[in-house]
């Protein structure tokens, strides 16, 4: 599968908290190859992992890690299951 769609997420952060105040947050590498994941609540990291990304096509990607994730990109957020991360900009 061709992995040229990986530009779209190049060097791209998203985000997302809920109501307890855990975050997660994705930060992709300078060419959408791999995505940074880390999540924790009150500022204790509980999880920092880096992951390769496939482009399924049509904006579609999977997250191939321990376990395999497949996440769609939608403008400016990143629709994962039924949780949307939302793109912050530093």
């Amino acid at each position: 599968m061709e992995n040229n769609n990986l530009n779209i997420l190049a060097k791209r952060k998203f985000q997302h908290s809920n109501f307890v105040g855990s975050k997660t947050t994705w930060t992709f590498n300078e060419d959408g190859s791999k995505v940074n994941v880390k999540a924790g609540w009150l500022g204790i990291n509980t999880i920092n992992s880096t992951i390769d990304v496939e482009s399924l096509g049509d904006g579609k990607f999977l997250g191939k890690g321990f376990i395999s994730q497949k996440f769609s990109i939608e403008g400016n957020r990143i629709k994962t299951g039924p949780v949307y991360l939302l793109e912050i900009f530093e």
